[in-house]
């Protein structure tokens, strides 16, 4: 009986250890950056449209990058276009070669 108690305090501790990791992952990164805004095209790809230059090669996501795209409202980035900004938001990967941040604040 004390071998089974054992057992379960065992497993019990061992998924909760595994939830609160699995938690800890799904929490969106959140970051913020300084760099040029730029609009930008490409044919036959996905683009949000815009892109922040960063004046420096940084790790986003879990890839060194000197740009990273931006999704958020376009008009506000519009009246920034070619400026250096501020931005703080979530680091999103829709694939393997892209990152995109998610914008929850911007500032000139």
């Amino acid at each position: 009986m004390k071998r089974m108690l054992a057992m379960g305090m065992l497993i019990g501790t061992v998924m909760l250890c595994v939830g609160m990791r699995t938690a800890a992952q799904d929490k969106p990164e959140v970051v913020e950056m300084t760099g040029i805004l730029v609009k930008v095209s490409a044919v036959g790809a996905t683009t949000t449209g815009w892109e922040l230059h960063l004046p420096n090669e940084m790790n986003v996501g879990g890839k060194m990058t000197k740009a990273v795209e931006l999704d958020g409202d376009p008009h506000k980035f519009q009246k920034l276009e070619n400026l250096r900004i501020t931005v703080k938001g979530q680091v999103m990967r829709p694939s393997a070669d892209r990152v995109v941040i998610k914008v929850q604040k911007i500032k000139e």
